[in-house]
Parts: C-alpha cells; structure tokens; sequence
C-alpha cells in the first residue's frame, strides 16, 4: 500500500487546510519579516449571512493592526471596530473596512474593550460558508523598532 498525502481541499468543502496554510504564511510574514508580534488569533466559520463577534481588551502603549483573512470560498469580507466607552459603557463605532482581506490600524487612547465584527459580504459563486480569521497584531517590542 502507498500512502501520499499533499494538498487537494476539494475531497472536503468543510476543510481548515487552506485557511491554516494561509495563516501560517501571514504569521511567518508578520514575525519574521515585518517584526510585529500577534497577540490575537481567531478562527471560525461563516454560514450565509451570519456574522460573528470577538472581543479584546486593547493597551493604549500599542497602536495595533487587525486582519480578517477568507479562505477561498469567500470574495471580500467586512470588518466592524467598536470599542466600549469606559466612562457610558456604551459601543462606540471605530471604524469599518470591507475587502478581500480588510486591514485596519487601531490606535487606542486608552484600555478598553474593543468589539470586531466579521460579516461575509460575498461569497464566491456555489459557496454560502467559509472560515475565516481575524489576525490582531503590534509591534513586536521585545526587537524594537
């Protein structure tokens, strides 16, 4: 018996393969190459028009950027910031960025919980779910500037 294993997504239309292999050559990008340090990884999957939330508490010593990566079932993606005001203790709209791959730079002034949405805006043609993730990530200090 002979056994091979290499890269076919199509046995599964469920897979994490492509989205993990995708992600790992982000990450080695993002650490290796441009010195920045992740401090967030979320992975999940979006089914028609669902949407799904993560929150995170933001230090004002960082300016952060925040990634929502579709894997090849997904065309463009949209990405909702809020953040909850400390004082109200109510959400605050930030920002708002739809793409293939929606970057967004965060810049808090202070420690805060901060909310991201991840919608589907289109799905490629026979698709209604895919996986994404959302990649948040800073400067890595520990290699300064």
């Amino acid at each position: 018996m002979i056994f091979v294993n290499h890269s076919v997504f199509s046995q599964s239309s469920t897979t994490m393969q492509d989205i993990l292999e995708t992600v790992n050559t982000k990450v080695t990008e993002l650490e290796e190459q441009r010195n920045q340090e992740i401090v967030n990884m979320t992975f999940d999957l979006l089914v028609n028009q669902g949407k799904k939330t993560v929150w995170r508490y933001l230090d004002p010593a960082f300016d952060y950027d925040v990634m929502v990566i579709g894997d090849r079932r997904i065309s463009s993606i949209k990405l909702t910031v809020n953040r909850k005001d400390n004082a109200t203790g109510e959400w605050k709209f930030v920002d708002e960025f739809s793409s293939d791959k929606p970057l967004l730079r965060l810049d808090p002034a202070e420690f805060e919980q901060y909310e991201f949405i991840v919608k589907v805006d289109e799905f490629k043609p026979g698709s209604s779910t895919g996986h994404f993730a959302l990649i948040l990530y800073h400067q890595n200090p520990e290699r300064g500037q």
